[in-house]
């Protein structure tokens, strides 16, 4: 009587231990109400319970325990009550999922037309960018030419200057030139009219010596006459 007392008290305790295993592995697991219209979660584990609310296929439950088809459920406001365990799935409601999936695909639709958009301003502004560094280029050519005349105007400027230079020092020498050749012609000219009047003075020296015997000769017969 005692061994079999016993054995009665180790399979009592075995299914206490399975029945707290069970507990804990639903605690704080998160289900969903299947694929119904709707459900009852009751105050109770039993139908005789009263009802608390109705939750919709594809609600999302927190699971506390679970005995004998009933599931001690948490709803997402707080409310804690009881639910027929067989209502519950793992996964939300097909409905639910399709309406996440709709939900996902319209955000995708929306993010692609925002992509869209921003590949159409960058491709805008990349053309803009493209007409702006053309625009940019010819300005640089225009400036380059107007550099490159520059220069050669500078040249010029400075290659006449030059020119102007020398030939200012050319001036200066013929002017020198001139002022000597003026002085030398001066001098010449002095020279010619001093030799011209020893000219005349030797010219009148010659006659009067020619002269003077002829007179005194003339002077001489008239005095021989008388």
């Amino acid at each position: 009587m005692r061994k079999t007392r016993a054995r009665t008290r180790f399979a009592a305790m075995c299914l206490m231990g399975l029945c707290l295993v069970s507990v804990g592995t639903a605690s704080a697991a998160t289900r969903y109400v299947s694929d119904q219209l709707s459900i009852n979660m009751r105050s109770g584990p039993g139908n005789q319970y009263r009802i608390d609310r109705l939750l919709d296929a594809g609600d999302q439950l927190e699971t506390l325990s679970s005995n004998n088809g009933w599931t001690k459920v948490r709803t997402r406001d707080g409310k804690v009550g009881f639910v027929l365990t067989r209502f519950l799935a793992d996964s939300p409601a097909a409905e639910s999922q399709l309406a996440d999936a709709k939900n996902k695909a319209d955000n995708l639709s929306s993010e692609n037309q925002d992509l869209k958009k921003e590949l159409s301003e960058a491709l805008h502004g990349s053309d803009q960018l493209g007409e702006l560094k053309k625009n940019l280029v010819a300005e640089n050519k225009s400036l380059k030419a107007q550099l490159q005349k520059i220069r050669e105007t500078s040249a010029d400027a400075i290659r006449i200057g030059n020119e102007n230079e020398k030939y200012r020092q050319q001036i200066m020498q013929l002017r020198s030139t001139v002022d000597r050749l003026k002085h030398e012609n001066e001098s010449l000219q002095s020279r010619r009219e001093g030799m011209q009047v020893g000219a005349l003075i030797l010219t009148g020296g010659i006659l009067i010596g020619l002269f003077l015997p002829m007179l005194r000769r003339r002077r001489k017969g008239n005095w021989d006459s008388l």
